[in-house]
């Protein structure tokens, strides 16, 4: 078969958007200084396996319309299903955010999917995952929806370990939802339609998405405590003018002292502490953040103020079992009123506060 112009123009109206996309993606992570080193690498890599399996999958196009199967017939195939599977693995890593305590048993779906790949092009393998006949149509063999299988498999993980970030990042669970539904249905698209491109081009859009999607969570909260940031803070009062919401404004007792006689990691670990006790008892009902360096504020929007005073209470309760102390204040505000006077007043009422809690450490010292 002669390779036809209309096919080779076919190829490049189709792969090369994705193309460009990628290149950019890779001079932003370049440039960006948002992730750690860690997730920049595997973003990295994932782009390189994306832009890899659109050369693959072009490489399959043109093979499987030859008149007889080639070698590169079946390597473009056996790379395309081994990098769908590395590309749905790296984005389960990047949401995991940790390192695993067992690297290589999570990894070995991975490894599997590689090696019965590998054996496919190999003469004495051939029909594991698929062969061709002479007719160079394509036949699927006893292992030939491992890949399948395996994507499912690092899918669910992957929806696993969004949810396990949700306390940080609601949204997370949604968008990874999204990916995997347009995901799978490429995949079955090009399985019963044999459809060529859809679940590379759908790889290539949910890595970029998935890594802009992450970096606008990022800039959002608070890089220590993970909380919510102060322009967060103050988009989210202005949003919420016309209802109801009392402002819980909170401030770590001695944070300096901490810093200037035992140091900035034991400052940053009291920070971090307080931020997951707050979480602990205040999350589920308002929204966190850390406005400064040892202040933080939260907004209620559906609970009373007896509520909200109790839970405080529950919060200094969980502060005893720890060296730190906390200083609350509370404001209420109901529309129509000056938004930056309760502020200050649940402000004024936490530094009240402060006070007290100073005193009584100072008597109990005595």
């Amino acid at each position: 078969m002669v390779f036809s112009f209309s096919a080779a123009r076919l190829l490049f109206f189709v792969n090369f958007p994705p193309i460009v996309s990628i290149i950019i993606l890779v001079a932003f992570i370049k440039t960006n200084v948002t992730f750690s080193d860690i997730i920049n690498r595997i973003f990295f890599v994932a782009c390189a396996s994306v832009f890899l399996l659109v050369v693959a999958d072009s490489t399959r196009f043109v093979t499987a319309r030859m008149d007889h199967p080639t070698f590169l017939r079946y390597f473009s195939k056996d790379v395309g299903y081994i990098l769908r599977v590395l590309v749905i693995y790296l984005i389960t890593l990047i949401a995991k955010r940790r390192k695993s305590r067992h690297p290589f048993l999570y990894s070995l779906p991975l490894l599997f999917c590689i090696i019965i790949c590998i054996l496919n092009t190999l003469p004495f393998g051939k029909g594991l995952m698929f062969a061709c006949d002479e007719n160079n149509v394509f036949h699927r063999g006893p292992f030939g929806y491992t890949p399948h299988l395996i994507c499912l498999i690092y899918s669910i993980l992957l929806l696993y370990y969004s949810f396990k970030n949700f306390s940080h990042n609601k949204y997370e669970p949604l968008v990874v939802i999204i990916i995997e539904i347009a995901a799978f249905t490429a995949m079955v698209v090009e399985m019963l339609y044999d459809f060529d491109f859809v679940l590379s081009q759908v790889l290539v859009s949910s890595v970029i998405f998935y890594y802009f999607f992450l970096m606008t969570m990022t800039y959002k909260r608070d890089p220590l405590t993970r909380l919510l940031n102060r322009r967060c803070f103050y988009l989210e009062i202005n949003h919420l003018k016309k209802a109801k919401m009392i402002i819980l404004s909170m401030d770590l007792n001695n944070l300096k002292v901490y810093n200037d006689t035992k140091g900035h990691a034991a400052g940053d670990r009291a920070l971090v502490t307080v931020s997951e006790i707050m979480e602990d008892v205040f999350s589920k009902h308002a929204k966190l953040y850390r406005t400064g360096g040892d202040e933080f504020m939260a907004i209620f929007t559906k609970q009373d103020k007896s509520f909200i005073e109790k839970l405080v209470e529950v919060f200094q309760a969980a502060l005893k079992a720890t060296e730190y102390m906390v200083a609350c204040g509370l404001a209420e505000y109901t529309p129509g009123d000056d938004i930056e006077k309760v502020i200050t007043l649940s402000d004024e009422r936490m530094y009240s506060h402060k006070v007290k809690l100073k005193n009584n450490a100072s008597f109990k010292k005595i």
